[in-house]
Order: C-alpha cells, then sequence, then structure tokens
C-alpha cells in the first residue's frame, strides 16, 4: 500500500523542481499560492505524513498557516 507521500504528485513535483521541503513551501504548491486561513482535517489527513500539522516538531513560520 503506498503511503501519501508516495501518491502525492506536489511532493514529486517539488522534489524535481528542487523546492524546499518545509510544509509552508508544501502549502504553497498544494493550494497554488491561495493558502486559506485554516485546513479542515480531512484535508490534513491526505497531506505526506511530513507535513501534516501534528508530524512536526517545530513551530509554524508564519501565524496565518495553522
Amino acid at each position: 500500500m503506498k503511503t501519501n507521500a508516495e501518491r502525492s504528485g506536489v511532493l514529486a513535483a517539488m522534489k524535481a523542481a528542487g523546492a524546499p521541503l518545509t510544509r509552508d513551501e508544501f502549502l504553497i504548491w498544494n493550494y497554488l499560492g491561495d493558502v486559506p486561513e485554516t485546513i479542515d482535517p480531512e484535508d490534513e489527513c491526505e497531506f505526506p505524513e511530513q507535513f501534516q500539522r501534528q508530524a512536526l516538531d517545530e513551530p509554524m513560520l508564519t501565524d496565518k498557516i495553522q
């Protein structure tokens, strides 16, 4: 069974472009630059695990993204 990261075309595109593999960068790519104020838990669970809020050990770089 493939993980969310393995299924993520966004993650693959980020890697191919040499983009930083951070949550903030993932959200920008995933939402095509129009990141919402809040992210529904249903959407969050579809993100690659390393970009899911509960998987992070460090605070967000911006207050806008939750």
